[in-house]
């Protein structure tokens, strides 16, 4: 078992981790790739190698799941022109990886791509077999097909091992497939607000224990692409109400003017990264 106390989780870099302490827990950060993290993951999701969500963001997009179907459909029709403008070819199928309600899945049958979501957390698949949509518990390492774009909307910063993580994911990337990953920005308005003082805030940023234990930012999304050979299309930071790369949630006319000022500044919460893996088979 790696010990991440002398080794990042993201670039294995020894030699310029700095150590310090939050309120009541240690917070590591590398100044080689610009991750923040906990060293241990005492609490993880059943069945998986990562931390578990809130309860209430759980329910927070259950219930949300019927009100958001039209977004989640925009969404899909503009990244979709997007995925096959970088594929140069039509985009057959994609794989959601921690796709929790599924919300996507009807807009990608409408738009003629093949959907596959996936989720360790058994909720979620009770709750596809109530709303009509295919969710598996299956870890992605035991998933034998191949897909065009392969998706994971705020999941990496729950992961253990990011590397690990990723190389599942790249494996199960066609040649010149795309991998898009959506994670919170820890140079977001919101984020460094959480940093000032461990009196005015619980979380360092975005970490957020027991939920949250990694931290990302542009370089360390840049640095990992670097390290699996992927062609970085887009890095880059937005509101959760963007047009393209925004959330699909609920927001009230507070939150959502909120996150559109903090992205109009390049401060929003959402961190996008869009790579794609070389033509060759490997």
């Amino acid at each position: 078992m790696t010990n991440y106390n002398k080794s990042c989780p993201v670039c294995s870099g020894p030699d310029q981790l700095i150590p310090f302490q939050w309120g009541n827990y240690p917070v590591i950060h590398c100044n080689k790739c610009g991750l923040d993290y906990c060293s241990q993951m005492v609490e993880k999701e059943r069945g998986g190698d990562s931390s578990p969500v809130h309860l209430e963001g759980i329910e927070m997009m259950a219930n949300a799941f019927h009100k958001t179907n039209a977004l989640a459909k925009k969404y899909t029709e503009k990244r979709l022109a997007i995925y096959e403008s970088i594929l140069n070819r039509k985009c057959q199928d994609v794989l959601e990886v921690g796709c929790g309600p599924g919300v996507f899945y009807k807009p990608w049958q409408s738009a003629n791509v093949s959907w596959t979501g996936i989720d360790i957390n058994p909720y979620w698949k009770e709750f596809g077999q109530q709303n009509q949509i295919p969710i598996s518990n299956y870890p992605i390492d035991s998933i034998k097909d191949q897909y065009d774009v392969i998706m994971a909307y705020q999941v990496i910063e729950h992961v253990e091992d990011p590397v690990s993580f990723m190389k599942g994911i790249i494996a199960r990337l066609k040649p010149g497939g795309i991998v898009h990953l959506e994670l919170p920005n820890q140079n977001a308005l919101t984020s460094k607000l959480r940093r000032i003082s461990s009196q005015f805030s619980y979380d360092y940023g975005f970490i957020q224990p027991p939920m949250h234990l990694r931290a990302f930012r542009k370089k360390t999304i840049c640095r990992l692409f670097k390290d699996f050979n992927l062609e970085s299309k887009l890095v880059l930071t937005c509101g959760n109400t963007d047009k393209i790369w925004g959330q699909v949630r609920d927001y009230n006319l507070l939150q959502k003017s909120l996150y559109r000022l903090a992205g109009m500044f390049g401060l929003g919460s959402l961190l996008i990264g869009v790579a794609q893996k070389g033509d060759s088979i490997d």
